[in-house]
């Protein structure tokens, strides 16, 4: 191996080691063994040896049973082209299969599609063969007729898309060029100029064309509020749709006809247990075999490893808060002037922002399963700038206090800043069930009342936060931004001004110059030319802060030891490859 390459492979693993927790990993495999297994090309091997039972297929597998796994939030809708929740995602991804889908070492894999398609020399052209092994549960054979119905309910003149409203369709709109379908299982896909996240953001999963056809054609207005979308009948994936009992659980049931075999498993429970505190204490008595435990609770969980397994990595995810900047917003006017005002709104963003204490907010609330998040993307994204090309926001409560009096907000009476009359006093949003961004909204109130300014907590279900804060009927809102699986950089769906009450601008961000830059970005194909960009957007972000970044998080999971194969990674939390191959040791 030359020189360069092993610089390469080194850089490769270190990184590797950096998306795992370095700890628990080499603690688990020693640090010669993972590297030489890494460098003769053991990556999967190694993604396998970290999850829960050994993480691969394994031989002793038993049929039958089921799988419980705790949520604290309910879903909204489960075909994956209209989700924009976290807690959709899993039983969404679950009950359709994709076109692509995510590796476990990070790279596109074939899923419907029978390999992954490179770009044409034209830079625009992508042809996906279908398997022609794929079934609908209900018999019907998967067709290229299926996925190009599903992108024109996304996008084209055949149905009408805009009141079928995907979030995607502002996107697809503006670089979607033709759908077609030369025979049977080939579809041919037209960008209309080269775009660079298009197969792993836009690779979709077809709807079923027999089914759905009439309502997209009879009632594009009403196609969201379809049964079919919150209760599917005919789906592609691993598991079929049971019942979904609101606010308790989804049932998900074995897909016979899945093109890669019946799962293991007959059913498969995503019980709402409402908090992580429960999470936990149902893991504990074995109500539930999968949980996602808050990081107070984490170091607890130790002492069961002879009942439970821990898996922890850092995830494609950020937790964040975010303001309402729009001034015309009509639903939050106040807040809109105060955040959003073309002067002073900046400075009073910026007050706030080094008026938190993030490194204490990971050490104390997130347990140290968190670092401070210093940039608008991912820590797992090939995009991420330098630490030193980005604005340093250290925590500095003096120039937080001095930027909000160069603003004109004076402290008044009551110790709560003013400006022409109007108090700095706002409504601070977050979801119930998540002991973390509870507790952190609590910290954030208060440090923010040191320097004079009001912060009115408030945690609702996490369906009413989801609607109340895609509505933009918000002042501030703390949460986080997930990928589902392998991201691009481009970070449109956030922050362009198309997507304002579309996409997740639920802040009503419009940015000309950050627009433009978001519009280059996903034309270059050459990576060393895109990061360029993405290093210019992520100094403007961090300088313009219509999003708040806090914290990095670790992805936690604690598995019981009856269920094996249960293979999670930092790609494929919610896209999961690996379902049909989860079984139960009692088969029960």
């Amino acid at each position: 191996m030359s020189r360069v390459g092993d610089d390469l492979e080194l850089d490769r693993f270190d990184r590797f080691l950096d998306e795992w927790s370095r700890r628990d990993f080499l603690k688990g495999m020693g640090g010669a063994m993972a590297a030489s297994l890494f460098f003769a090309g053991g990556l999967e091997a190694l993604l396998a040896a970290c999850g829960p039972g050994n993480g691969g297929t394994n031989q002793n597998v038993k049929k039958g049973g089921h799988v419980t796994e705790a949520t604290t939030s309910d879903p909204t809708i489960f075909h994956p082209i209209f989700i924009s929740d976290t807690a959709s995602l899993i039983p969404g991804n679950m009950l359709f299969l994709g076109l692509l889908e995510a590796g476990g070492d990070g790279n596109l894999k074939p899923a419907l599609a029978k390999t992954v398609p490179t770009v044409a020399s034209d830079q625009l052209t992508y042809k996906f063969d279908l398997r022609q092994d794929a079934y609908w549960s209900d018999g019907k054979q998967i067709t290229s007729d299926d996925v190009v119905f599903t992108y024109d309910l996304m996008h084209g003149t055949k149905y009408d898309y805009k009141k079928i409203n995907s979030r995607y369709y502002p996107d697809l709109e503006q670089y979607l060029d033709t759908v077609t379908a030369p025979d049977k299982f080939t579809v041919v896909m037209k960008t209309k100029t080269p775009y660079a996240p298009f197969l792993t953001g836009y690779a979709f999963g077809p709807l079923p064309k027999h089914v759905l056809e009439p309502v997209a054609i009879n009632s594009p207005a009403d196609f969201r509020k379809n049964d079919y979308l919150t209760a599917p009948t005919v789906v592609s994936g691993a598991f079929t749709f049971g019942k979904w009992d609101k606010t308790q659980q989804v049932v998900l049931n074995a897909n016979s006809k899945y093109v890669r075999g019946r799962p293991n498993v007959d059913q498969y429970v995503i019980k709402n247990v409402g908090t992580d505190q429960a999470a936990v204490n149902q893991i504990k008595t074995g109500e539930v075999d999968i949980a996602g435990p808050p990081p107070s609770l984490w170091d607890d969980l130790a002492t069961l490893s002879d009942k439970i397994d821990r898996v922890s990595f850092v995830a494609s995810s950020y937790e964040y808060y975010g303001y309402n900047v729009d001034p015309n917003n009509p639903k939050r006017p106040v807040s809109g002037k105060i955040f959003g005002d073309p002067q002073t709104g900046k400075l009073v963003r910026q007050a706030l922002y080094y008026a938190v204490d993030r490194q204490q907010l990971a050490d104390k609330v997130y347990f140290k399963q968190a670092e401070p998040a210093y940039s608008v993307e991912y820590k797992t994204q090939w995009s991420l700038a330098d630490k030193s090309q980005l604005p340093n926001y250290t925590h500095d409560t003096k120039k937080a206090a001095d930027l909000l009096d160069q603003a004109g907000w004076k402290p008044g009476a009551d110790g709560v800043r003013t400006k022409n009359g109007v108090r700095l006093s706002f409504e601070l949003l977050t979801n119930q069930g998540n002991a973390a961004r509870e507790s952190t909204v609590q910290v954030l109130s208060e440090a923010w009342r040191q320097i004079g300014v009001e912060a009115k907590p408030k945690t609702v279900q996490f369906t009413e936060y989801v609607a109340t804060s895609t509505t933009r009927d918000v002042d501030t809102y703390m949460g986080g931004i997930v990928s589902g699986g392998i991201s691009d950089p481009d970070l449109s769906q956030i922050y362009h001004s198309r997507v304002i009450g579309k996409g997740l601008n639920r802040m009503g961000y419009s940015n000309p110059q950050v627009d433009q830059l978001l519009d280059e970005g996903v034309k270059v194909l050459d990576r060393s030319q895109r990061k360029k960009i993405y290093v210019q957007l992520q100094q403007i972000l961090m300088d313009e802060l219509p999003l708040a970044m806090l914290l990095w998080p670790k992805s936690l999971w604690a598995v019981s030891k009856r269920v094996q194969n249960f293979a999670v990674g930092p790609f494929n939390r919610y896209d999961r490859p690996w379902i049909k191959d989860v079984y139960v040791t009692d088969g029960k």
